[in-house]
């Protein structure tokens, strides 16, 4: 019995001590490990190589996933086995041990890339609104509730995130630029390889190439007003295209339709200066024109009713110039009221003066009739004393 037990031992720790087995040999005819007794084929050499194996396995596997080796064997372990059996089941065991070791080791080292993970994914995003409100944490705070992995991941992510906020700052600068002088975009490698900095780089180029095109569209509006407000017939420039044709022929628009409205005020103000329609010399080879000029005048409803307040305004003694608010902006109107009120001031001077000479005959009519009177009684006083 005491060889035996050394012989198991000394099986352990030769197997032990060695590179874990990845697989195993079946015995075959030839093998002189087991000795086959009559009647035994080498099929059921192998089923008990294999029961052995798979007994040695389980085992080993169960140790090996806790660490500890030996754990499942006690006093009788090997007792019941064969020298060479014994081997066969620790062959199994060697095995089972490495791949429970090794499943441990899979599932620590998975349990810690997901903490880390866990941990980097929050400190990225805390990154991100510390950069965004301008609060960047001069040291990482830590959270004693998590793991050491999280915290680490935590720090980890929280800087990646400045490091690539920074990156994602220069690189909608470098976009910005490239669309002021390129159409195209080009991203450059350093910003490519990550969607916040590509992103970037693409919102500069995008909002450059904006300005770019509104710069253009009001370059081209204000050609076109010029061009309508003068009149003259709509040309596109070739170089206008898409949205600048269409800034184009909306600027001639905005011309035409400012050039009818400036030209209906002029024939507005026309009729504050004149009796009857005139048309201006400059008009006259321009029919739209002179059309939009005469509605114009003859929208002016406001003539007359200025010429009277001003002749009223004038007529009136003591009373002084007041052109209405209404009127006060518009040059022609103004010097209409002002002709019309000095018309009722002539008017005024020459009604005083009438009354005024009345009121002097009146007088000397009465002081003579006085006079009269006076001496005709005094000549009644003489007579009677006499």
């Amino acid at each position: 019995m005491k060889k035996k037990l050394a012989v198991i031992s000394t099986a352990c720790l030769l197997i032990l001590a060695n590179d874990p087995i990845p697989s195993y040999a079946t015995p075959d005819s030839s093998s002189d490990v087991l000795d086959q007794p009559t009647g035994v084929t080498n099929e059921d050499v192998k089923a008990i190589f294999d029961s052995l194996y798979q007994e040695g396995y389980s085992l080993g596997e169960e140790d090996g996933y806790a660490e500890k080796k030996f754990e499942q064997f006690d006093q009788t372990t090997g007792l019941d086995k064969s020298s060479e059996e014994f081997t066969w089941f620790m062959m199994g065991y060697t095995v089972g041990y490495k791949k429970g070791q090794q499943q441990k080791e899979e599932e620590l080292k998975t349990e810690q890339e997901n903490e880390i993970s866990s941990g980097e994914e929050e400190g990225y995003q805390q990154g991100v609104l510390d950069y965004k409100h301008a609060t960047i944490q001069s040291e990482i705070e830590s959270f004693p509730s998590k793991s050491s992995d999280w915290n680490k991941g935590y720090v980890q992510g929280y800087k990646k995130a400045i490091s690539l906020m920074d990156l994602s700052v220069k690189a909608k600068k470098d976009g910005y630029d490239q669309g002021l002088e390129n159409d195209s975009m080009s991203v450059p490698s350093m910003y490519d390889d990550d969607d916040v900095t590509r992103q970037a780089f693409t919102e500069g180029f995008e909002t450059a190439q904006a300005e770019v095109l509104n710069q253009q569209k009001k370059q081209f509006e204000k050609q076109g007003y010029v061009q309508g407000y003068h009149d003259l017939s709509l040309e596109v420039p070739a170089e206008a295209e898409g949205e600048l044709q269409t800034a184009f022929e909306q600027g001639y628009e905005k011309g035409q339709k400012q050039k009818q409205k400036d030209v209906k005020a002029n024939g507005y103000d026309s009729a504050f200066t004149y009796q009857t329609y005139r048309a201006p010399k400059s008009l006259q080879s321009k029919p739209q024109l002179e059309k939009w000029y005469k509605a114009g005048f003859y929208s002016n409803k406001d003539v007359k009713y200025l010429q009277k307040k001003a002749y009223k305004d004038g007529w009136k003694l003591g009373k002084e110039m007041s052109v209405p608010k209404k009127y006060k902006q518009n040059k022609a109107a103004v010097a209409m009221y002002k002709k019309y009120f000095e018309q009722g001031q002539k008017k005024q001077d020459r009604t005083v003066s009438h009354i005024l000479l009345g009121s002097g005959i009146v007088l000397t009519l009465v002081a003579l009739i006085t006079l009269w009177r006076l001496r005709r009684r005094k000549n009644e006083e003489t007579t009677l004393d006499s």
